[in-house]
Protein backbone atom coordinates (compact mmCIF):
# COMPACT_ATOMS: atom_id res chain seq x y z
CA UNK A 1 0.00 0.00 0.00
CA UNK A 2 2.82 2.13 1.06
CA UNK A 3 3.13 2.91 -3.28
CA UNK A 4 0.07 4.75 -2.83
CA UNK A 5 2.32 7.72 -1.13
CA UNK A 6 4.99 9.94 -1.38
CA UNK A 7 6.91 10.15 2.25
CA UNK A 8 9.64 12.78 3.08
CA UNK A 9 12.95 10.97 3.39
CA UNK A 10 13.75 11.49 6.87
CA UNK A 11 11.88 11.86 10.05
CA UNK A 12 12.46 14.96 11.74
CA UNK A 13 10.46 16.07 15.99
CA UNK A 14 9.86 19.43 13.72
CA UNK A 15 6.30 18.54 12.89
CA UNK A 16 4.91 21.86 12.27
CA UNK A 17 8.15 23.43 10.20
CA UNK A 18 7.80 19.76 7.95
CA UNK A 19 4.14 20.96 7.29
CA UNK A 20 4.90 24.24 6.39
CA UNK A 21 7.53 23.59 4.06
CA UNK A 22 5.90 20.78 2.39
CA UNK A 23 2.83 23.29 1.59
CA UNK A 24 5.12 26.14 1.26
CA UNK A 25 3.37 28.22 3.77
CA UNK A 26 5.72 30.87 5.92
CA UNK A 27 5.34 31.45 9.74
CA UNK A 28 3.91 35.07 8.98
CA UNK A 29 1.30 34.29 6.81
CA UNK A 30 -0.02 32.34 9.50
CA UNK A 31 -0.34 35.54 11.68
CA UNK A 32 -2.37 37.80 9.54
CA UNK A 33 -5.77 39.10 10.80
CA UNK A 34 -8.63 41.11 9.71
CA UNK A 35 -6.45 44.07 8.62
CA UNK A 36 -5.24 42.41 6.23
CA UNK A 37 -8.50 41.94 4.57
CA UNK A 38 -8.22 43.55 0.94
CA UNK A 39 -10.86 46.54 0.16
CA UNK A 40 -14.30 45.72 0.17
CA UNK A 41 -15.20 48.24 -2.46
CA UNK A 42 -12.85 45.94 -4.82
CA UNK A 43 -15.64 43.55 -5.28
CA UNK A 44 -17.72 44.80 -8.55
CA UNK A 45 -21.26 45.92 -7.49
CA UNK A 46 -20.77 45.82 -4.16
CA UNK A 47 -21.29 50.30 -4.17
CA UNK A 48 -24.55 49.61 -6.05
CA UNK A 49 -25.84 47.27 -3.75
CA UNK A 50 -24.73 49.21 -0.44
CA UNK A 51 -26.27 52.29 -1.92
CA UNK A 52 -29.82 50.65 -2.72
CA UNK A 53 -29.51 49.20 0.83
CA UNK A 54 -28.84 52.72 2.48
CA UNK A 55 -31.84 53.89 0.59
CA UNK A 56 -34.24 51.43 1.80
CA UNK A 57 -32.97 52.03 5.37
CA UNK A 58 -33.67 55.75 4.99
CA UNK A 59 -36.83 56.07 3.33
CA UNK A 60 -37.82 52.85 5.72
CA UNK A 61 -38.76 50.17 2.34
CA UNK A 62 -39.97 47.45 2.83
CA UNK A 63 -37.73 44.31 1.86
CA UNK A 64 -36.97 40.79 1.39
CA UNK A 65 -34.34 38.89 1.87
CA UNK A 66 -34.22 36.15 -0.30
CA UNK A 67 -32.02 32.71 1.07
CA UNK A 68 -30.25 29.22 0.16
CA UNK A 69 -31.39 26.87 2.25
CA UNK A 70 -28.37 25.21 3.07
CA UNK A 71 -26.15 26.72 6.20
CA UNK A 72 -24.46 29.25 3.83
CA UNK A 73 -27.74 30.66 3.08
CA UNK A 74 -29.09 30.86 6.10
CA UNK A 75 -26.18 32.55 8.18
CA UNK A 76 -25.98 34.89 5.39
CA UNK A 77 -29.30 35.50 5.89
CA UNK A 78 -29.04 36.09 9.44
CA UNK A 79 -26.12 38.13 9.44
CA UNK A 80 -27.92 40.36 6.84
CA UNK A 81 -30.80 40.70 8.87
CA UNK A 82 -29.23 41.12 12.31
CA UNK A 83 -27.17 43.81 10.96
CA UNK A 84 -30.20 45.69 9.53
CA UNK A 85 -31.99 44.91 13.37
CA UNK A 86 -28.93 46.72 14.64
CA UNK A 87 -29.35 49.52 12.22
CA UNK A 88 -32.92 50.06 13.84
CA UNK A 89 -34.50 49.24 11.05
CA UNK A 90 -37.62 46.82 11.46
CA UNK A 91 -38.81 46.63 7.71
CA UNK A 92 -37.06 43.46 6.59
CA UNK A 93 -38.37 39.84 6.10
CA UNK A 94 -36.65 36.81 5.06
CA UNK A 95 -37.26 33.88 2.64
CA UNK A 96 -36.08 30.82 2.24
CA UNK A 97 -37.40 28.00 0.10
CA UNK A 98 -37.83 24.77 0.73
CA UNK A 99 -35.74 22.46 -1.76
CA UNK A 100 -37.67 19.23 -1.23
CA UNK A 101 -40.68 21.36 -2.37
CA UNK A 102 -39.53 23.31 -5.06
CA UNK A 103 -36.52 23.94 -7.37
CA UNK A 104 -33.04 26.16 -6.30
CA UNK A 105 -33.82 29.77 -7.16
CA UNK A 106 -36.09 32.16 -7.66
CA UNK A 107 -39.39 30.32 -7.98
CA UNK A 108 -43.32 31.16 -7.71
CA UNK A 109 -43.70 31.01 -3.91
CA UNK A 110 -41.68 33.70 -3.17
CA UNK A 111 -42.67 35.91 -6.20
CA UNK A 112 -46.13 35.50 -4.49
CA UNK A 113 -44.96 36.52 -1.34
CA UNK A 114 -43.64 39.33 -2.97
CA UNK A 115 -46.86 40.35 -4.93
CA UNK A 116 -48.68 39.78 -1.97
CA UNK A 117 -46.72 41.59 0.23
CA UNK A 118 -46.48 44.70 -2.15
CA UNK A 119 -42.52 44.32 -1.52
CA UNK A 120 -40.51 46.60 -4.04
CA UNK A 121 -36.77 45.15 -3.07
CA UNK A 122 -35.71 41.79 -2.34
CA UNK A 123 -32.30 40.97 -2.33
CA UNK A 124 -30.72 37.66 -2.61
CA UNK A 125 -27.44 35.75 -0.73
CA UNK A 126 -25.95 32.94 -1.82
CA UNK A 127 -28.12 32.39 -4.66
CA UNK A 128 -29.78 34.44 -7.69
CA UNK A 129 -27.12 34.45 -10.04
CA UNK A 130 -28.89 32.37 -12.69
CA UNK A 131 -32.43 33.00 -11.97
CA UNK A 132 -32.68 35.34 -14.93
CA UNK A 133 -36.52 34.07 -15.32
CA UNK A 134 -37.42 34.78 -11.74
CA UNK A 135 -36.03 38.24 -11.73
CA UNK A 136 -37.52 39.31 -15.04
CA UNK A 137 -40.72 38.09 -13.13
CA UNK A 138 -40.06 40.54 -10.00
CA UNK A 139 -39.62 43.28 -12.19
CA UNK A 140 -42.66 42.94 -13.94
CA UNK A 141 -43.91 43.30 -10.52
CA UNK A 142 -42.11 46.57 -9.60
CA UNK A 143 -39.50 44.96 -7.28
CA UNK A 144 -36.10 45.51 -7.77
CA UNK A 145 -33.63 43.13 -7.39
CA UNK A 146 -30.03 42.38 -5.44
CA UNK A 147 -28.38 39.64 -6.12
CA UNK A 148 -25.86 38.73 -3.92
CA UNK A 149 -23.88 35.21 -4.76
CA UNK A 150 -20.63 33.69 -4.99
CA UNK A 151 -21.84 30.56 -7.57
CA UNK A 152 -19.66 30.31 -11.22
CA UNK A 153 -21.86 32.72 -13.51
CA UNK A 154 -22.36 32.54 -16.78
CA UNK A 155 -21.52 36.07 -18.24
CA UNK A 156 -23.92 35.97 -20.88
CA UNK A 157 -27.03 35.34 -19.26
CA UNK A 158 -27.15 37.84 -15.98
CA UNK A 159 -30.33 37.94 -14.79
CA UNK A 160 -31.51 41.37 -15.26
CA UNK A 161 -31.62 42.72 -11.85
CA UNK A 162 -30.93 46.26 -10.35
CA UNK A 163 -27.35 45.34 -9.38
CA UNK A 164 -24.87 42.44 -8.84
CA UNK A 165 -22.34 41.38 -6.07
CA UNK A 166 -20.69 38.56 -6.87
CA UNK A 167 -16.59 37.89 -7.05
CA UNK A 168 -16.84 35.78 -10.28
CA UNK A 169 -17.90 38.20 -12.15
CA UNK A 170 -15.42 39.08 -14.75
CA UNK A 171 -14.76 42.69 -14.12
CA UNK A 172 -14.34 41.97 -10.20
CA UNK A 173 -10.94 43.12 -9.28
CA UNK A 174 -11.47 41.92 -5.43
CA UNK A 175 -8.31 39.25 -5.69
CA UNK A 176 -9.47 36.41 -3.78
CA UNK A 177 -12.50 34.34 -5.40
CA UNK A 178 -13.58 31.70 -3.47
CA UNK A 179 -16.02 33.17 -0.87
CA UNK A 180 -18.86 31.69 0.57
CA UNK A 181 -22.18 33.36 0.02
CA UNK A 182 -21.95 34.21 3.18
CA UNK A 183 -18.09 35.78 3.19
CA UNK A 184 -20.28 38.13 0.54
CA UNK A 185 -22.73 38.89 2.92
CA UNK A 186 -19.81 39.30 5.58
CA UNK A 187 -17.93 41.77 3.04
CA UNK A 188 -21.00 43.47 1.71
CA UNK A 189 -21.95 44.55 5.53
CA UNK A 190 -18.62 45.57 6.55
CA UNK A 191 -18.95 48.24 3.36
CA UNK A 192 -22.45 49.06 4.59
CA UNK A 193 -20.77 49.35 8.51
CA UNK A 194 -18.39 52.31 6.93
CA UNK A 195 -20.88 53.81 4.45
CA UNK A 196 -23.52 54.18 8.19
CA UNK A 197 -20.73 54.48 10.09
CA UNK A 198 -22.96 51.45 12.20
CA UNK A 199 -20.25 48.45 13.68
CA UNK A 200 -20.65 45.48 12.49
CA UNK A 201 -21.62 42.92 15.24
CA UNK A 202 -19.02 40.93 15.94
CA UNK A 203 -21.02 37.63 16.29
CA UNK A 204 -21.25 37.81 12.10
CA UNK A 205 -18.18 36.63 11.81
CA UNK A 206 -18.90 33.45 13.91
CA UNK A 207 -22.08 32.74 11.31
CA UNK A 208 -19.36 33.70 8.88
CA UNK A 209 -17.43 30.90 9.80
CA UNK A 210 -20.31 28.32 10.36
CA UNK A 211 -21.51 28.89 7.03
CA UNK A 212 -18.42 29.22 5.14
CA UNK A 213 -17.57 25.91 6.88
CA UNK A 214 -20.53 24.05 5.85
CA UNK A 215 -20.40 25.06 2.42
CA UNK A 216 -16.81 23.26 1.94
CA UNK A 217 -15.08 26.70 0.23
CA UNK A 218 -11.27 26.84 0.53
CA UNK A 219 -9.56 27.36 4.26
CA UNK A 220 -7.28 29.97 2.53
CA UNK A 221 -6.92 33.49 2.41
CA UNK A 222 -9.75 35.86 3.12
CA UNK A 223 -11.82 32.14 4.23
CA UNK A 224 -9.43 31.53 6.59
CA UNK A 225 -9.46 35.33 7.79
CA UNK A 226 -12.76 34.87 9.12
CA UNK A 227 -12.54 31.75 10.86
CA UNK A 228 -9.30 32.49 12.28
CA UNK A 229 -10.88 35.98 13.58
CA UNK A 230 -13.20 33.82 15.53
CA UNK A 231 -10.57 31.47 16.92
CA UNK A 232 -8.54 34.38 18.13
CA UNK A 233 -10.97 36.56 19.78
CA UNK A 234 -13.31 33.95 21.12
CA UNK A 235 -13.98 35.99 24.05
CA UNK A 236 -15.71 38.97 21.29
CA UNK A 237 -17.65 36.58 19.29
CA UNK A 238 -21.13 36.18 21.11
CA UNK A 239 -24.52 36.71 20.71
CA UNK A 240 -27.86 35.09 22.35
CA UNK A 241 -27.93 32.32 20.53
CA UNK A 242 -23.89 31.74 20.20
CA UNK A 243 -24.58 31.88 24.43
CA UNK A 244 -27.47 29.71 24.20
CA UNK A 245 -25.39 26.76 22.19
CA UNK A 246 -22.82 27.17 24.62
CA UNK A 247 -24.87 25.84 27.62
CA UNK A 248 -25.69 23.03 25.40
CA UNK A 249 -22.41 21.89 24.23
CA UNK A 250 -18.94 20.43 26.26
CA UNK A 251 -15.70 22.80 27.00
CA UNK A 252 -15.26 25.19 24.82
CA UNK A 253 -11.68 26.77 25.52
CA UNK A 254 -9.15 25.71 22.56
CA UNK A 255 -8.48 26.22 18.63
CA UNK A 256 -9.61 22.64 18.33
CA UNK A 257 -13.26 22.82 20.19
CA UNK A 258 -14.01 25.96 19.01
CA UNK A 259 -13.53 24.70 15.56
CA UNK A 260 -15.21 21.74 16.45
CA UNK A 261 -17.96 23.89 17.70
CA UNK A 262 -18.38 25.94 14.40
CA UNK A 263 -18.76 22.42 12.53
CA UNK A 264 -21.34 21.25 15.23
CA UNK A 265 -23.50 24.34 14.73
CA UNK A 266 -23.27 23.85 10.90
CA UNK A 267 -24.60 20.28 11.40
CA UNK A 268 -27.28 21.27 13.35
CA UNK A 269 -28.75 24.17 11.53
CA UNK A 270 -28.42 22.09 8.23
CA UNK A 271 -31.79 21.10 9.30
CA UNK A 272 -35.41 23.03 9.49
CA UNK A 273 -36.85 23.54 6.19
CA UNK A 274 -40.43 24.27 6.09
CA UNK A 275 -42.66 25.66 3.96
CA UNK A 276 -44.37 28.83 2.98
CA UNK A 277 -40.50 30.91 2.93
CA UNK A 278 -39.90 29.95 7.15
CA UNK A 279 -36.98 27.79 8.49
CA UNK A 280 -36.68 26.28 11.93
CA UNK A 281 -33.02 27.09 12.48
CA UNK A 282 -33.52 30.67 11.17
CA UNK A 283 -36.67 31.08 13.53
CA UNK A 284 -34.31 29.58 16.78
CA UNK A 285 -31.25 31.91 15.77
CA UNK A 286 -33.60 34.86 16.08
CA UNK A 287 -35.69 33.44 19.09
CA UNK A 288 -35.09 35.70 22.37
CA UNK A 289 -38.53 33.53 24.47
CA UNK A 290 -38.19 30.62 26.06
CA UNK A 291 -39.31 29.40 22.64
CA UNK A 292 -36.00 28.80 21.80
CA UNK A 293 -35.35 25.69 23.83
CA UNK A 294 -38.16 24.16 22.16
CA UNK A 295 -37.09 25.57 18.54
CA UNK A 296 -33.54 23.78 19.67
CA UNK A 297 -34.96 20.80 20.75
CA UNK A 298 -36.66 20.41 17.38
CA UNK A 299 -33.58 21.11 15.27
CA UNK A 300 -31.52 18.29 17.55
CA UNK A 301 -34.51 15.67 16.72
CA UNK A 302 -34.21 16.69 13.00
CA UNK A 303 -30.38 16.20 13.45
CA UNK A 304 -30.43 13.36 14.82
CA UNK A 305 -32.84 11.66 12.13
CA UNK A 306 -30.84 13.01 9.51
CA UNK A 307 -27.50 11.40 11.01
CA UNK A 308 -29.90 8.21 10.96
CA UNK A 309 -30.74 8.61 7.15
CA UNK A 310 -27.06 9.77 6.18
CA UNK A 311 -25.86 6.49 8.15
CA UNK A 312 -28.31 4.53 5.76
CA UNK A 313 -27.38 6.02 2.55
CA UNK A 314 -23.89 5.23 3.12
CA UNK A 315 -24.60 2.07 3.60
CA UNK A 316 -26.35 1.61 0.26
CA UNK A 317 -23.74 3.60 -0.79
CA UNK A 318 -21.25 1.24 0.26
CA UNK A 319 -23.06 -2.07 -1.64
CA UNK A 320 -22.99 0.31 -4.96
CA UNK A 321 -19.45 0.69 -4.75
CA UNK A 322 -17.69 -2.59 -3.88
CA UNK A 323 -15.59 -3.97 -6.72
CA UNK A 324 -16.83 -0.75 -8.87
CA UNK A 325 -14.62 -0.33 -11.97
CA UNK A 326 -15.33 2.68 -14.14
CA UNK A 327 -14.34 6.21 -15.05
CA UNK A 328 -17.14 7.68 -13.90
CA UNK A 329 -20.04 6.51 -11.57
CA UNK A 330 -23.41 7.18 -12.84
CA UNK A 331 -26.45 6.35 -10.33
CA UNK A 332 -30.50 7.01 -11.35
CA UNK A 333 -32.21 6.22 -7.91
CA UNK A 334 -35.33 5.24 -9.16
CA UNK A 335 -36.35 2.94 -6.30
CA UNK A 336 -36.13 6.46 -3.83
CA UNK A 337 -33.36 4.99 -1.46
CA UNK A 338 -31.72 8.50 -1.25
CA UNK A 339 -34.02 11.28 -0.13
CA UNK A 340 -33.44 14.37 -2.30
CA UNK A 341 -31.50 16.39 0.15
CA UNK A 342 -29.36 13.66 0.70
CA UNK A 343 -28.47 13.34 -3.07
CA UNK A 344 -25.16 15.51 -2.78
CA UNK A 345 -24.16 13.88 0.20
CA UNK A 346 -23.91 10.65 -1.57
CA UNK A 347 -21.88 11.85 -4.63
CA UNK A 348 -19.61 12.78 -2.15
CA UNK A 349 -19.34 9.75 -0.76
CA UNK A 350 -18.54 8.09 -3.82
CA UNK A 351 -15.98 10.44 -4.52
CA UNK A 352 -14.29 9.87 -1.57
CA UNK A 353 -14.59 6.08 -2.10
CA UNK A 354 -13.63 5.62 -5.75
CA UNK A 355 -12.14 9.17 -6.99
CA UNK A 356 -13.86 9.44 -9.91
CA UNK A 357 -16.57 11.99 -11.31
CA UNK A 358 -20.09 11.09 -9.33
CA UNK A 359 -23.55 12.15 -10.96
CA UNK A 360 -26.82 10.96 -9.00
CA UNK A 361 -29.89 11.54 -10.21
CA UNK A 362 -33.42 10.94 -9.20
CA UNK A 363 -37.01 12.63 -10.23
CA UNK A 364 -38.11 15.14 -7.65
CA UNK A 365 -41.58 17.39 -8.25
CA UNK A 366 -41.81 16.32 -11.96
CA UNK A 367 -38.22 16.63 -12.95
CA UNK A 368 -35.11 15.01 -13.33
CA UNK A 369 -32.78 16.46 -10.65
CA UNK A 370 -28.75 15.89 -10.50
CA UNK A 371 -26.16 16.37 -8.18
CA UNK A 372 -22.77 15.92 -9.54
CA UNK A 373 -19.23 16.10 -7.32
CA UNK A 374 -15.46 15.47 -8.50
CA UNK A 375 -12.41 15.65 -7.45
CA UNK A 376 -9.45 17.27 -8.68
CA UNK A 377 -8.59 16.84 -12.71
CA UNK A 378 -12.41 17.25 -13.57
CA UNK A 379 -14.97 20.16 -13.98
CA UNK A 380 -18.55 19.13 -12.88
CA UNK A 381 -19.61 23.04 -14.32
CA UNK A 382 -18.00 22.66 -17.23
CA UNK A 383 -19.42 19.30 -17.82
CA UNK A 384 -22.85 20.41 -17.47
CA UNK A 385 -22.36 23.83 -19.50
CA UNK A 386 -20.99 21.03 -22.53
CA UNK A 387 -24.39 19.19 -22.31
CA UNK A 388 -26.60 22.85 -21.47
CA UNK A 389 -28.70 21.88 -24.04
CA UNK A 390 -30.34 18.67 -22.42
CA UNK A 391 -31.02 20.62 -19.19
CA UNK A 392 -33.70 22.98 -18.13
CA UNK A 393 -31.44 24.84 -15.61
CA UNK A 394 -27.68 23.96 -14.11
CA UNK A 395 -25.13 25.81 -11.92
CA UNK A 396 -22.40 25.66 -9.10
CA UNK A 397 -19.23 24.82 -8.45
CA UNK A 398 -16.25 23.29 -10.63
CA UNK A 399 -16.13 20.28 -7.87
CA UNK A 400 -19.95 20.19 -6.46
CA UNK A 401 -22.27 21.34 -9.26
CA UNK A 402 -26.60 20.31 -10.27
CA UNK A 403 -29.34 20.38 -12.49
CA UNK A 404 -32.71 20.20 -13.33
CA UNK A 405 -33.81 18.33 -16.63
CA UNK A 406 -36.71 16.67 -18.48
CA UNK A 407 -36.57 13.06 -17.99
CA UNK A 408 -37.11 12.17 -22.14
CA UNK A 409 -33.80 14.27 -22.44
CA UNK A 410 -31.67 11.71 -19.78
CA UNK A 411 -30.42 9.31 -22.60
CA UNK A 412 -29.38 12.17 -24.57
CA UNK A 413 -27.30 14.24 -21.29
CA UNK A 414 -25.90 10.81 -20.91
CA UNK A 415 -24.23 10.48 -24.14
CA UNK A 416 -23.17 14.06 -24.14
CA UNK A 417 -21.71 13.58 -20.43
CA UNK A 418 -20.00 10.73 -21.71
CA UNK A 419 -18.51 12.27 -24.69
CA UNK A 420 -17.09 15.44 -22.28
CA UNK A 421 -15.62 12.43 -19.90
CA UNK A 422 -13.97 10.80 -22.52
CA UNK A 423 -12.29 13.88 -23.74
CA UNK A 424 -11.33 14.97 -20.24
CA UNK A 425 -9.88 11.62 -19.73
CA UNK A 426 -8.07 11.25 -23.08
CA UNK A 427 -6.06 15.24 -21.70
CA UNK A 428 -5.59 14.09 -18.50
CA UNK A 429 -2.46 13.76 -16.09
CA UNK A 430 -0.82 10.48 -14.61
CA UNK A 431 -2.48 9.55 -11.06
CA UNK A 432 -0.17 11.18 -8.95
CA UNK A 433 0.97 9.74 -5.71
CA UNK A 434 -0.87 11.55 -2.55
CA UNK A 435 2.03 13.31 -0.72
CA UNK A 436 2.51 13.09 2.85
CA UNK A 437 2.93 16.09 4.67
CA UNK A 438 5.49 14.64 7.02
CA UNK A 439 7.09 12.10 8.82
CA UNK A 440 7.93 11.48 12.38
CA UNK A 441 8.61 9.13 15.23
CA UNK A 442 5.90 7.90 17.72
CA UNK A 443 7.58 9.97 20.55
CA UNK A 444 6.47 13.48 18.85
CA UNK A 445 2.79 12.69 18.57
CA UNK A 446 2.92 14.98 21.91
CA UNK A 447 0.75 17.31 23.59
CA UNK A 448 3.18 20.47 22.32
CA UNK A 449 3.49 19.35 18.66
CA UNK A 450 -0.18 19.20 18.64
CA UNK A 451 -0.71 22.51 20.09
CA UNK A 452 1.47 24.21 17.48
CA UNK A 453 -0.57 22.32 15.11
CA UNK A 454 -3.42 23.99 15.82
CA UNK A 455 -2.11 27.51 14.29
CA UNK A 456 -2.98 26.11 10.70
CA UNK A 457 -6.85 25.46 11.93
CA UNK A 458 -9.27 25.56 10.74
CA UNK A 459 -9.27 22.52 8.20
CA UNK A 460 -10.75 22.29 5.17
CA UNK A 461 -10.63 22.52 1.38
CA UNK A 462 -7.13 23.37 0.01
CA UNK A 463 -6.22 23.22 3.67
CA UNK A 464 -6.69 19.86 5.04
CA UNK A 465 -5.98 17.86 8.18
CA UNK A 466 -2.02 16.77 7.61
CA UNK A 467 -0.89 13.48 6.93
CA UNK A 468 1.88 12.25 8.88
CA UNK A 469 3.83 9.25 8.49
CA UNK A 470 4.56 7.68 11.65
CA UNK A 471 7.73 5.47 12.19
CA UNK A 472 8.63 3.17 14.50
CA UNK A 473 5.45 2.05 16.06
CA UNK A 474 3.03 -0.59 16.64
CA UNK A 475 -0.71 -1.09 16.33
CA UNK A 476 -1.34 -1.91 20.14
CA UNK A 477 1.23 0.98 20.83
CA UNK A 478 -1.14 3.56 19.11
CA UNK A 479 -3.89 2.03 20.65
CA UNK A 480 -2.57 1.96 23.84
CA UNK A 481 -2.00 6.48 23.60
CA UNK A 482 -4.94 7.41 21.15
CA UNK A 483 -8.85 6.25 20.57
CA UNK A 484 -8.80 5.33 16.41
CA UNK A 485 -10.95 6.60 14.45
CA UNK A 486 -11.54 3.39 12.81
CA UNK A 487 -10.87 1.09 15.36
CA UNK A 488 -7.66 -0.13 13.59
CA UNK A 489 -9.58 -1.84 10.90
CA UNK A 490 -7.46 -0.38 8.16
CA UNK A 491 -4.51 -2.40 9.89
CA UNK A 492 -4.20 -5.74 8.53
CA UNK A 493 -0.78 -6.26 8.87
CA UNK A 494 -0.36 -6.73 12.84
CA UNK A 495 3.98 -6.87 11.79
CA UNK A 496 3.64 -3.31 10.74
CA UNK A 497 5.50 -0.28 12.46
CA UNK A 498 5.11 2.63 10.22
CA UNK A 499 1.95 4.12 9.68
CA UNK A 500 0.18 7.06 7.65
CA UNK A 501 -2.32 8.71 9.80
CA UNK A 502 -4.75 12.09 10.02
CA UNK A 503 -4.17 13.25 13.69
CA UNK A 504 -7.91 14.35 14.15
CA UNK A 505 -7.80 15.95 17.96
CA UNK A 506 -5.21 15.27 21.01
CA UNK A 507 -6.64 12.11 22.28
CA UNK A 508 -8.07 10.77 18.23
CA UNK A 509 -6.17 9.58 15.05
CA UNK A 510 -7.20 7.63 12.16
CA UNK A 511 -5.24 5.20 10.27
CA UNK A 512 -5.32 5.73 6.60
CA UNK A 513 -2.40 2.67 5.93
CA UNK A 514 0.26 0.75 7.30
CA UNK A 515 3.28 -0.93 5.90
CA UNK A 516 6.01 -3.09 7.71
CA UNK A 517 9.44 -1.10 7.05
Amino acid sequence: MVNRWKVPAEASPDLLGQILKHRGLKSDELGLSLKDMPDESLLAGIEEVAERLRRALYKNEALVIFGHDDPDGVTSTYILYQFLNSCGYQKHRYYIPNRNLEPHGIQASVIDFVRQGGYKLLITVDNGISAWEGVTELNKLGCEVLITDHHLIQPDHLPPAYAILNPQLPHCQYPYKSLAGVGVVLLLIRYLSRLLEHEVPHASYFWAAVGSIADKVPMTGVNRLIVREVIENWDKVRDYTIDFLLRNYMRVDSPSTIFNFIQNTARLIANGREPGGEHTAIRFMLQVSDEKADLFQELEQQKNLWEQELNKVFGFMDSLVTDFVGPAFVYYDDEGVIPYNLLGTAATYVVNNLDIPTIMLKMHNGAMVCEGRCSDGFNMVSAFTHCRDHLIQYGGHAKAAGFTMDPVKYDAFLACFNEFLNEALANAEEPQKIAVDARIKAKDLSPENWEKLEVLLPWGMKNPEPLIMVDETSLQDLQSRFMLDNGGQAVKDQRANSFIISWKSPNLIKILDHYEA
